[in-house]
């Protein structure tokens, strides 16, 4: 666990000399949150939904793009080749690199989390407040295999615009920005079986005080047990076209 905080502490700070990284990562989320959801925070229920459906924004983009682009711009570089040859587990390279996705989801969503207490009403008990960085976190690592897909198979040139069209309607479609009975109509049947669509369930249900559907928690484990098995195929064949 030593090699795997090192490597993770190693990332961050990477990541955190890097100031237009930081300031876009942690602000794009919020930028969206201010201008879509802020006017429509009329009460408590749609401050606390809105709240919800952008903190899931920010924290499926930040993991998504941080594993999908990140992995595949360093296929390309020389450090990541001299990280294979070290007598290092490919699982603690994988893990310090999640570590370090989780950090910058958390500031994401706590910006948007921050303004919503700043400007809007939302009102959560304690152990509400629990549930809801619970679920907003472990539901979002269910996205991981996801970016690694994305890491693995696509170039490093492509990974970041491929990127970009996969997040953004996947959000939208998915009911992140708007609610569900808001999409077109074509749109609310697609969203039924879009992970997005799961995710948001989960963390809704969460703010509104409910159980948490079974349903969409079985449809986020099988989502990231088939995006799993995709990105490891991908590992074998980047290794076989770059070590073998």
């Amino acid at each position: 666990m030593s090699l795997v905080f090192l490597h993770a502490r190693w990332m961050i700070l990477e990541l955190l000399r890097q100031p237009s990284y930081v300031v876009s990562t942690v602000s794009f989320p919020a930028l969206f949150y201010v201008i879509f959801a802020l006017p429509e925070s009329k009460d408590v229920a749609s401050s606390n939904l809105l709240m919800a459906s952008f903190s899931c924004f920010a924290v499926f983009g930040v993991i998504f793009l941080q594993f999908g682009v990140g992995i595949a711009q360093e296929r390309t570089r020389t450090w990541y080749h001299y990280l294979r040859t070290l007598p290092v587990a490919g699982g603690h390279l994988m893990a310090a690199r999640f570590l370090s996705a989780l950090f910058f989801s958390v500031l994401a969503a706590l910006k948007i989390v921050i303004l919503a207490l700043i400007f809007t009403e939302v009102e959560l008990s304690a152990f509400d407040w629990v549930r809801f960085c619970f679920f907003l976190l472990m539901g979002g690592l269910l996205f991981c295999p996801m970016g690694l897909c994305l890491g693995y198979w696509a170039s490093e040139k492509s990974s970041l615009p491929l990127g970009n069209l996969i997040y953004l309607p996947l959000s939208f479609a998915g009911g992140l920005w708007k609610p569900p009975a808001a999409l077109p109509s074509l749109l609310k049947d697609v969203s039924d079986y879009l992970p997005t669509r799961h995710y948001g369930e989960v963390i809704w249900s969460v703010v509104d005080g409910k159980p948490v559907p079974l349903q969409s928690v079985y449809f986020l484990l099988a989502f990231g047990l088939l995006f799993a098995l995709v990105a490891f195929m991908g590992s074998l064949r980047d290794y076989r076209a770059r070590f073998v």
